[in-house]
């Protein structure tokens, strides 16, 4: 069993759990080159395209969490001192 088939037998609230966490820790936590959130997407999306979980689900939770994670880094770097 290759990697892309021991993900999509993840159960789909792990899926979008763990999609979520990536995408939020990228963008607010200054982990880009360590947490690929984009490739997390891609990898929801084919998840979502084996109807392991519903793509307006996952596409929202990326959204959102992208929208969160910016505006977290935001206020991190507005309230620490330069």
């Amino acid at each position: 069993m290759n990697w892309l088939e021991r993900l999509l037998a993840v159960d789909g609230t792990l899926v979008y759990a763990g999609v979520t966490l990536m995408v939020f820790a990228e963008d607010a936590l200054f982990v880009g080159f360590v947490v690929p959130g984009e490739t997390a997407a891609i990898l929801g999306g084919v998840a979502a395209s084996a109807d392991r979980v519903s793509l307006p689900g996952i596409m929202a939770l990326v959204v959102a969490a992208a929208i969160l994670g910016d505006s977290a880094s935001y206020a991190i770097g507005y309230w620490l001192p330069p």
